[in-house]
């Protein structure tokens, strides 16, 4: 990575955070070090150190981004409380929402498997004990966005927590599914969002002919 100019004071933390992400886009964050994250920023080590006593330390940080993140993405779809208007509107959420999932995951492959490794559960843990944090999660999108399909009569019953988790892992394993060595191309990539919606929804029981 290349030099970049001197810092001024009080920048190191947030540059070195910015330094990771990059390393994240550029598929480089596994070999990265601090120390050479110091002599590519044009700093000591000590100050580094300073920041952050270890990877780990910097690497939560990065995480948490992440999280909120993708959080962002999944509001959009659906902020709190935008109930959907129409039958239409649900059944494309629901689209949109694996859409946002594995295409997201697909665009930053190596900060996406950050996320849901060691690194992702100790940020979790943290994260879940502030309430704030946790009012409206991108679980919480999901869980609403289906709770719109039975408001609107598409559904007979209710999702429950346990219908919402395995459509999450479901939208989870496509993700991964989509990184495991085939290179696919954009066409290639918007069917599988389009057929892990689909399933999705035949999971709590709405048919594919009623889309």
């Amino acid at each position: 990575m290349a030099q970049i100019a001197k810092l001024k004071r009080g920048d190191l933390r947030d540059a070195l955070i910015a330094y990771a992400m990059q390393a994240c886009k550029d598929g480089h964050i596994e070999v990265m070090s601090l120390r050479q994250a110091a002599r590519d920023l044009g700093v000591s080590s000590g100050a580094v150190y300073r920041h952050f006593p270890d990877k780990d330390a910097l690497f939560f940080e990065v995480v948490h981004i992440g999280f909120f993140e993708m959080q962002e993405v999944f509001l959009a779809i659906r902020p709190e409380g935008a109930v959907a208007k129409t039958r239409e509107q649900a059944i494309e959420r629901c689209f949109a929402l694996a859409r946002a999932y594995i295409m997201w995951a697909s665009e930053n492959t190596a900060l996406w498997h950050m996320m849901f490794g060691r690194i992702g559960m100790m940020c979790r843990e943290e994260m879940i004990q502030d309430p704030e944090l946790m009012r409206y999660t991108a679980f919480d999108v999901s869980l609403e966005v289906t709770r719109d399909l039975f408001r609107l009569g598409l559904l007979q019953s209710e999702p429950t927590m346990a219908d919402i988790r395995f459509m999450w892992s479901a939208t989870h394993g496509a993700a991964d599914l989509a990184q495991s060595g085939a290179r696919l191309d954009h066409e290639e990539l918007d069917q599988i969002c389009h057929d892990t919606a689909v399933r999705n929804l035949r999971s709590i029981g709405l048919e594919v002919e009623t889309l």
